[in-house]
C-alpha cells in the first residue's frame, strides 16, 4: 500500500473505496478524512464516488445490472490520476 508520506494522493486512491464502505480501520480513516480535508482533487473524487454509488443504488431498484456487466465495468475501472 502506498503511504500518505510518499504520496498521499495515491495512499487515499486506495483508501478510497474502503473508506465509502465504512472497511477501514480508525487510523486509516483518519488519515483519510484529513486528507480529504486538506485536498481539492480527492474530495471532488470522493464525491464523484458518493454521487455514483448513490445513483447506481437507485438505478439498481428500478433495474437490475447483470452480473456479467457489473464484472465488466469492474475490470475497466482505471485510477483518474
Amino acid at each position: 500500500m502506498t503511504s500518505f508520506a510518499d504520496d498521499p494522493c495515491a495512499a487515499c486512491e486506495e483508501l478510497l473505496q474502503p473508506f465509502l464502505d465504512r472497511e477501514l480501520n480508525e487510523t486509516e480513516r483518519a488519515q483519510a478524512e484529513e486528507h480529504l480535508a486538506l485536498c481539492s482533487y480527492c474530495r471532488k473524487r470522493y464525491r464523484f464516488e458518493e454521487h455514483l454509488r448513490r445513483y447506481v443504488r437507485q438505478a439498481v431498484v428500478a433495474e437490475p445490472m447483470p452480473p456479467e456487466l457489473k464484472a465488466r465495468l469492474a475490470e475497466l475501472r482505471t485510477p483518474l490520476l
